[in-house]
């Protein structure tokens, strides 16, 4: 079974409610971080974001096998139809602790 990279990105008023339904869900844990998220569409930016060129996003990513990731995204898309995250997978080549 192959391991891969589940990355979701947010806007910050909605991270919270994503990362306490994620505590949840029984993984055995992901990583969250602020970034800034760029786009050419102009009607998802509030005025203020579209003057700075940019828009807040908080980051949550995990590594989970890609059958339990598919599962993930299936759940998220129904817990959170009208939220507004983008997500990507990407497959692991490696991963562990460097002990």
């Amino acid at each position: 079974m192959s391991e891969v990279l589940l990355t979701l990105s947010t806007r910050p008023a909605q991270a919270d409610a994503i990362t306490d339904w994620l505590l949840e869900e029984n993984l055995p844990g992901f990583t969250s971080w602020q970034a800034w998220g760029h786009s050419n569409r102009n009607e998802q930016l509030t005025l203020a974001e579209q003057i700075q060129g940019k828009q807040k996003r908080t980051m949550i990513g995990m590594h989970l096998p890609e059958e339990q990731a598919e599962e993930m995204l299936t759940k998220l898309r129904e817990q959170f139809a009208h939220y507004d995250v983008h997500y990507w997978l990407q497959p692991l080549m490696d991963f562990g602790h460097l002990q």
